[in-house]
């Protein structure tokens, strides 16, 4: 993995928003405990930079989706528990049992597959999915529940029966009829289960709109916690969030065209006489899909279009005139009365939020601040 630190491209990531948005959260769905999905390097943010960035602003846990991103918190130094979400190869049980790692089970042939390889020398958190209606993971039967957990009772050495959860395929829509199948799915298998030290089935959508109708003690925030509204703004205005990233860079050359010249690769954008055109060092090499073509960035508090397709390493925008090498660009994030969110990216290119964070690229730079006050420091 190499990080380019030497150049004037940055993400800056607000330790104080994502503590703001959790708070949300908590406050929406009276949440106990609130854990933080860091999946695919926390949705394009940072792993470590924001796990440990959510910690320290409120979250109690984490949530991952794959073994490897639970060890390498755990090996950074985080302590707190660790949700993993995703179904793990049953050889890695005693992996994560030696590194307190709450672990999803779907099955009872899991269980047994994983206790014949176990020593025993340190229990196994075990958290039971159920399939409600994902379709995803998860026990669909009563009876098979009540076998895994006879079969845990069994093996004390090797089990702790921690969890609970399922998840809702649509909890942030106008329209609840799946998810009111998916509840009533959910009561009709766990009802009279024995409730272990976590239930689990809200997402950031579940939390914040179903509260009154699912158990909310613990909950797995994710998208909200990133400053985007789970519902797009359909069911809440996005108001009450605050934007967690500002990606910024810096103008590397300006130069002033003639009609007719090519910009970038097809010059399926030509220049107008006398245009002024500045490179700036960040390219889809960095994340950035090329759907963004006519989109725009903020220079100076003035908004200036992407020209061209954009290249691995560069993009082209048009200027307001010969501004100087150095001048400050922000790709995300406000400048003066301006700002560029994800969402505002996601109207230009069909693509959702999340999906265009998640592939922000290890190039990239990440810096934790405590707010963007100090981004430019």
């Amino acid at each position: 993995m190499v990080i380019a630190n030497h150049r004037p491209t940055r993400l800056l990531i607000s330790r104080h928003a994502i503590a703001h948005n959790l708070a949300a959260v908590r406050e929406a769905s009276h949440a106990k405990t609130v854990f933080l999905a860091v999946k695919a390097n926390a949705y394009g943010y940072g792993l470590l930079e924001v796990g440990k960035a959510a910690l320290e602003g409120g979250a109690d846990g984490l949530a991952v989706a794959v073994i490897d991103e639970a060890l390498a918190l755990r090996e950074s130094g985080v302590t707190a528990p660790i949700l993993i979400m995703s179904l793990v190869q049953p050889e890695y049980a005693q992996l994560c049992a030696d590194y307190d790692l709450i672990t999803t089970v779907g099955s009872r042939d899991w269980l047994k597959t994983a206790a014949a390889q176990m020593d025993g020398r340190k229990q196994l958190l075990v958290s039971i999915a159920v399939d409600t209606g994902m379709g995803r993971i998860g026990y669909r039967d009563r009876a098979e529940i009540d076998a895994s957990l006879e079969f845990m009772a069994a093996n004390p050495s090797k089990f702790n029966y921690h969890g609970l959860m399922t998840h809702f395929s649509e909890a942030d829509s106008v329209h609840n009829e799946y998810f009111n199948k998916q509840l009533t799915r959910w009561h009709e298998l766990t009802d009279t289960l024995p409730k272990p030290v976590m239930v689990h089935v809200a997402n950031s959508s579940a939390a914040m709109y179903h509260a009154d109708k699912i158990p909310t003690d613990v909950i797995r925030a994710g998208t909200i916690a990133y400053g985007i509204e789970p519902s797009l703004g359909s069911l809440r205005p996005a108001d009450y969030l605050e934007q967690i990233e500002r990606l910024e860079t810096q103008l590397i050359f300006v130069k002033q065209m003639h009609a007719g010249d090519g910009i970038s690769y097809a010059h399926i954008y030509q220049a107008k006489e006398g245009e002024w055109v500045g490179t700036l060092p960040l390219g889809y090499g960095d994340g950035l899909t090329r759907k963004l073509t006519g989109f725009h960035v903020l220079v100076n508090g003035q908004e200036c279009q992407i020209l061209g397709k954009i290249a691995m390493d560069a993009m082209m925008i048009r200027l307001p005139g010969p501004l100087p090498l150095g001048t400050k660009v922000t790709v995300l994030g406000k400048d003066g009365d301006k700002r560029i969110t994800l969402d505002d990216m996601a109207a230009h290119t069909g693509l959702a939020p999340w999906e265009q964070s998640i592939i922000f690229t290890e190039r990239l730079p990440r810096v934790v601040v405590d707010d963007f006050n100090d981004a430019s420091k």
